[in-house]
């Protein structure tokens, strides 16, 4: 089977952004983020709709999907997959006659045959959210709150939520574990699915969560949704002197360079940085061009290479200075959530000398997508790169091992008694008491 490719080849490069998930809306088991939904949260039930036009699309758009992971996928040996029976036994499904959210489920069904937890397809709405995620603009109508589920707790997590917002308002808070959204649980069904996309639903209505701020006892929260508008604000704070702290939660929000910028002009004005920590634990990636824009406020020159079935290309960072970043003593913090392109992003700093690690050793998941869009609007992002760091460490295997190891997730300590925070206070201290020694 080698059809002819015709899909169109979208965005230079791309982080594995894994299974990203509506703002508290359609999440799969572990998933993270804020906009994106990069997979139904429930298969569709399939009813043949024998339309003799719609088939053909379908089969068009499926032809050029199978013909880039033939042709570009990382692995020649498609992880051990008989791709060329895959092909035949999707297409056979689509020839029956299919939806099209039937069809955009399939092909998403197909591309985890892979059985690398990276690629995946988008419908054409999931593709207008995830450009609207890029833009760093939220449009929705819910609680305002981020969540991941946590299949071996049978619970999920909040991440993050929105200043002001109906989540805020209730008194809902990052760590939190969601017990139960509108008395269904919430991690998780038998496919791996968790309920978050309860959260959603009509302005003005009222949505019963139960949850448990860790260390104490559970408790049932009322929350009537809202249209949540605006930008999100990365967050931070001075912890102690001139040391600063930096939540950043995604690679792929376009306005994290000016934001971080903006930082670090700020606690300038306040005097010279003496520290900073940079808390990377809820970060699933993103884009190439917002890693190496963050990378550029610490770092320079070549970190490492992309590499793919034949090629490799190195990842060069144009190093820029603001308020002292390029020499500024740093921490960056990291978990089983840090993913992709955040793992990338603490990993080459660590190797080149300019970071320590706190907290728990990350997955490895640091292969990188190429997305590639199709004539119905729908896309898909393809594994066709991996990483490798100038000492050669394969990361997929080892994840970014810490300086300082932590073992403790999100859901396991609050904002107010964070362990890794103080960990990483103390190697910033540390570093303050050799310099004022020498």
């Amino acid at each position: 089977m080698k059809p002819k490719r015709r899909a169109t080849f979208v965005y230079i490069l791309a982080a594995a952004l894994v299974i990203t998930c509506l703002l508290a809306g359609l999440c799969a088991t572990g998933s993270l983020g804020w906009w994106a939904t990069t997979r139904l949260a429930t298969p569709p039930t399939l009813t043949p709709t024998p339309d003799t036009e719609t088939i053909e699309r379908h089969l068009r758009v499926f032809t050029d999907l199978w013909t880039i992971v033939d042709e570009n996928y990382l692995y020649p040996d498609f992880n051990g997959a008989d791709w060329d029976a895959i092909g035949d036994q999707y297409r056979a499904r689509i020839e029956v006659g299919l939806s099209d959210d039937e069809f955009w489920f399939l092909m998403d069904e197909m591309l985890r045959e892979l059985n690398d937890d990276h690629s995946y397809f988008l419908s054409p709405d999931a593709v207008a959210e995830q450009e609207a995620m890029q833009s760093g603009a939220l449009d929705y109508v819910g609680v305002g709150l981020s969540g991941s589920g946590r299949p071996d707790k049978g619970y999920a997590v909040i991440l993050q939520v929105v200043p002001d917002s109906p989540a805020d308002d209730a008194g809902l808070q990052a760590h939190d574990r969601i017990l139960s959204v509108a008395d269904e649980p919430a991690c998780c069904d038998a496919d791996g699915y968790d309920s978050l996309h309860l959260l959603r639903g009509p302005e003005g209505s009222t949505i019963k969560v139960r949850v448990q701020t860790p260390g104490e006892s559970p408790r049932t929260v009322k929350v009537t949704r809202a249209r949540i508008q605006g930008t999100l604000p990365i967050e931070t704070r001075r912890l102690e002197g001139n040391i600063s702290y930096i939540l950043i939660p995604n690679l792929w929000d376009e306005t994290l360079f000016e934001q971080v910028h903006k930082v670090l002009m700020d606690v300038e004005a306040k005097g010279e940085l003496e520290g900073l920590i940079l808390d990377m634990r809820i970060n699933p990636g993103g884009t190439g061009d917002v890693l190496r824009s963050l990378l550029s406020f610490f770092a320079k020159g070549d970190l490492g290479y992309f590499v793919s079935r034949g090629n490799a290309s190195p990842l060069h960072v144009r190093g820029i200075n603001v308020g002292g970043s390029q020499s500024v003593p740093l921490v960056i913090l990291v978990g089983s959530d840090t993913i992709s392109f955040a793992e990338v992003f603490s990993g080459v700093l660590q190797e080149a000398g300019r970071a320590q690690i706190v907290g728990r050793t990350t997955n490895g998941n640091v292969e990188a997508l190429r997305g590639y869009d199709f004539e119905d609007g729908s896309q898909a992002w393809i594994a066709q790169e991996s990483f490798r760091p100038p000492s050669g460490t394969d990361w997929e295997e080892t994840g970014i091992v810490p300086d300082v190891e932590i073992p403790l997730d999100w859901d396991e300590f609050t904002a107010e008694d964070d362990p890794q925070i103080e960990a990483a206070l103390n190697l910033l201290r540390e570093h303050t008491s050799a310099s004022l020694s020498r």
